[in-house]
């Protein structure tokens, strides 16, 4: 089995989000067995790519908006690489909600190439991997992890938390980004009469301790979640989750698990994530 990987993502430049946490995860599983290299795409040049190339290494490639369009070429044209997808960068302002049936049209397309010259396409849930082979005809290589990755310190926290007494309240998290819909979650708690309040917190573990305190999640996003992080984390702590249809993890079969159950599907998130990526090239 090859064992040089090259990992690129990009930068996150308004905090570490699920995408970063849940890439980090796969950079530190793989360095364990293989030689991994990551770096930050708006960084990677095209000499850069080419010397990687010439000495055999295989491209993860994680977000990737900030690559200079030379750098992404040559991977297209030239590299063995899979895309391990957090959104859908298919269109231009990434929410296929906009459209009937989330199918994009043809001329609003973008990075159609980049997609399907890759040897895997790794999506979180069913509607996202459904939501690409609509608009990209890619079904014979996407592939659904179902699932996220966490770090031990993460899942430390989730574990403690789980049969901990919750303050029968419901949380709504507090999101700089609209796409998130934080009012909408607010407006559901407001027409259900439920006791709501706000939370935020950039550090994950303290951000896992004050939502495990809670009875129920709301989260109402208009654009769809390729999983939804904080869904799957309010159900592995014993939180009831207050949610539409956009969200990728309502589509999955194990939605109706909670607590150890749950988490400990999870855990193993992480050998399928090493199995889908060391089998793609």
């Amino acid at each position: 089995m090859h064992n040089k990987r090259f990992f690129v993502e990009d930068g996150y430049p308004w905090g570490i989000g699920g995408a970063a946490l849940n890439d980090e995860e796969i950079y530190k599983h793989l360095s364990k067995t293989n030689e991994v290299i990551k770096k930050k795409s708006e960084k990677l040049t095209l000499e850069e790519i080419t010397s990687l190339k010439e000495k055999d290494f295989k491209f993860i490639v994680s977000n990737f908006f900030n690559l200079n369009k030379d750098v992404k070429e040559y991977i297209q044209e030239n590299c063995d690489y899979l895309l391990y997808v957090h959104d859908y960068k298919f269109v231009d302002h990434t929410n296929p909600a906009v459209y009937d049936n989330f199918i994009v049209p043809k001329d609003e397309l973008i990075n159609v190439d980049f997609h399907l010259n890759s040897k895997r396409i790794i999506c979180q849930s069913e509607l996202q991997k459904g939501i690409y082979d609509k608009n990209l005809s890619s079904e014979k290589i996407t592939y659904n992890l179902s699932g996220n990755l966490w770090n031990e310190s993460s899942f430390k926290v989730i574990k403690e938390t789980v049969n901990k007494p919750k303050n029968g309240k419901v949380a709504v998290v507090k999101s700089l980004f609209p796409q998130k819909g934080t009012p909408e979650a607010i407006k559901l708690c407001i027409n259900k009469r439920f006791d709501y309040d706000l939370i935020h917190n950039e550090d994950p573990q303290s951000f896992l301790e004050e939502l495990g305190q809670f009875s129920a999640l709301a989260f109402v996003p208009f654009t769809p979640e390729t999983l939804s992080r904080v869904c799957v984390e309010s159900k592995m702590m014993g939180l009831e989750v207050y949610t539409t249809d956009l969200v990728g993890a309502a589509h999955e079969p194990w939605f109706n698990l909670k607590g150890q159950d749950l988490i400990s599907l999870m855990e193993n998130k992480i050998n399928d994530a090493h199995s889908a990526i060391t089998t793609s090239f």
